[in-house]
């Protein structure tokens, strides 16, 4: 008897968790208009936060540029002459 019990709960449960994802679905069908628009907005939003974070970085980051100093020391600059840092093994 506690067989018979557990399977129709189950089936229940089953018939139940059908019937919320075909509730959703329907709903999702009938404002389907409704949510596209959302995640348009969205997707607007986000490249409009994305551009303004890109326009910041240039503001900074160009005349920082041009201002850097690059200096170049005098020397030799060939692989060939590179010492090693430290001659012991690695341990």
């Amino acid at each position: 008897m506690t067989e018979t019990n557990s399977r129709s709960r189950r089936a229940g449960g089953i018939i139940l968790l059908a019937c919320v994802i075909i509730a959703i679905i329907l709903f999702v069908l009938a404002n389907l208009g409704i949510i596209a628009a959302g995640i348009f907005m969205f997707l607007l939003l986000a490249l409009i936060v994305v551009g303004i974070i890109c326009i910041g970085i240039a503001v900074f980051a160009i005349p920082m540029y041009i201002m850097k100093d690059t200096t170049v020391d005098p020397g030799n600059y060939e692989l060939d002459d590179v010492a090693p840092v430290n001659d012991a093994e690695d341990h």
